[in-house]
């Protein structure tokens, strides 16, 4: 099939929906289907672009697939925060309503060029493309997380899913799709999977030495290592404040944008922690790396406040996914988003939310002894394996297929 999976933009970029709609791509890439990724493009991402030599790269995806870049609006999207034109933007939407966002809609473009390039599936992550693409007869499977049901284009896409061409909504919790069903998508439409990873990307590295020397980073120290973002919510401040309780060990955070590690800096720097290294903005292709160099991986969740980036009863980390892969002992917090995945002291440890000494001394427990750590990380690594983005499209292809869609 001629399948083109699509984004409403942030490519590149290391949020969670771009990896995901980029490892979705390679992984139909796999299985035999020719793919191509077609992508709204704004200020800041050609800006992000120019930075990186090589999209393809940057993810570890195959070269075969082609991105295909969509100009958006810069009257409607422009996200140079604080610039003259981002207050005007800000100014023309407010004043039409957003209206303006339809003169010449890049989503609508792209599914022009689905339609020109006889697309035989659109696999979509923007939900005006999954509209258009419904509405010109294009095989359409949505791809979706929000919680928010009422999110006016989501809407328009739920009104045409009773449609032949709308194959089916992919979502991550079965909370989601109650959610998704209530609001009007036909039952035997909704399928849920949790996220996945790129396991062939973990295998045949070097050795946690070897990886250490390639990032000067300490061979003979225990070291502790969280990937991601670095927003509050993520426990960032937990983070930091187990580290405080163990100064010989090196904690290392991987990712994050300047402004924010500039932030916790500041409160490292404030409570005299020695033993915190940040590395800034990596490719994706290089998280594995940092991943393998580490004694025990961490990702903590910050509860006891209002949580604006991911919902812990629903979401589907695919840090928890990546870190499982690793073959590392994972230590992380006792909620509902990891614990359906993660079995206390089977898979790895989960702490109480918010409870510092709890992470603290499990960080503790897995770095001394070592017959846990090795058993907790290989039952990960064995569990994790289901969880490969080629396992996940073949299953979508295949309950799809079963419940009469993709032609």
């Amino acid at each position: 099939m001629n399948v083109a999976v699509v984004s409403s933009g942030h490519i590149p970029s290391q949020w969670a929906h771009s990896i995901n709609t980029v490892k979705t791509a390679n992984a139909f890439s796999k299985i035999g289907h020719n793919v191509e990724i077609l992508t709204v493009e704004r200020f800041l991402e050609k800006r992000e672009k120019q930075k990186i030599n090589n999209v393809h790269r940057f993810y570890g995806i195959g070269d075969a697939i082609k991105i295909a870049y969509f100009k958006d609006n810069p009257l409607f999207y422009f996200e140079e925060i604080n610039s003259p034109i981002h207050y005007f933007s800000e100014g023309i939407k407010r004043t039409t309503n957003g209206r303006i966002r339809y003169v010449s809609d890049p989503e609508k473009r792209i599914s022009e060029y689905c339609r020109k390039n006889s697309m035989d599936l659109s696999y979509c992550r923007a939900y005006r493309t999954a509209y258009y693409n419904v509405k010109n007869g294009i095989p359409t499977i949505l791809e979706s997380h929000t919680p928010n049901t009422k999110h006016p284009e989501l809407r328009r896409v739920i009104k045409l899913s009773h449609s032949e061409y709308f194959e089916g909504l992919v979502t991550i919790s079965d909370i989601l799709k109650q959610n998704f069903i209530a609001a009007g998508v036909p039952e035997d439409k909704v399928l849920v999977l949790d996220d996945g990873v790129d396991i062939a990307s973990f295998r045949n590295l070097p050795s946690k030495e070897e990886i250490r020397g390639m990032f000067a980073l300490p061979r003979d120290r225990k070291m502790v290592v969280y990937s991601g973002s670095l927003f509050p919510d993520k426990g960032i401040e937990h983070i930091l404040l187990v580290a405080r309780n163990l100064p010989d060990v090196l904690f290392l955070l991987v990712g994050g944008r300047e402004q924010q590690i500039k932030m916790w800096e500041k409160y490292v720097d404030s409570c005299k922690i020695e033993n915190v290294q940040f590395t800034g903005f990596v490719g994706t292709s290089k998280v594995p790396l940092y991943l393998k160099a580490a004694d025990v991986l961490i990702m903590p969740y910050k509860t006891d406040q209002e949580i604006k980036i991911m919902d812990i009863n629903t979401t589907s980390p695919l840090k928890l996914f990546e870190y499982m892969a690793a073959k590392k002992p994972i230590v992380s917090s006792a909620i509902p988003a990891i614990s359906r995945t993660i079995v206390h002291e089977v898979d790895g440890l989960l702490a109480k939310p918010n409870d510092i000494q709890e992470l603290t001394h499990f960080v503790e427990l897995v770095l001394e002894d070592e017959q846990l750590a090795e058993k907790i990380a290989e039952n990960a690594y064995t569990k994790v394996q289901d969880y490969d983005w080629k396992n996940r499209c073949e299953k979508i292809l295949r309950q799809l297929t079963l419940m009469g869609g993709v032609r």
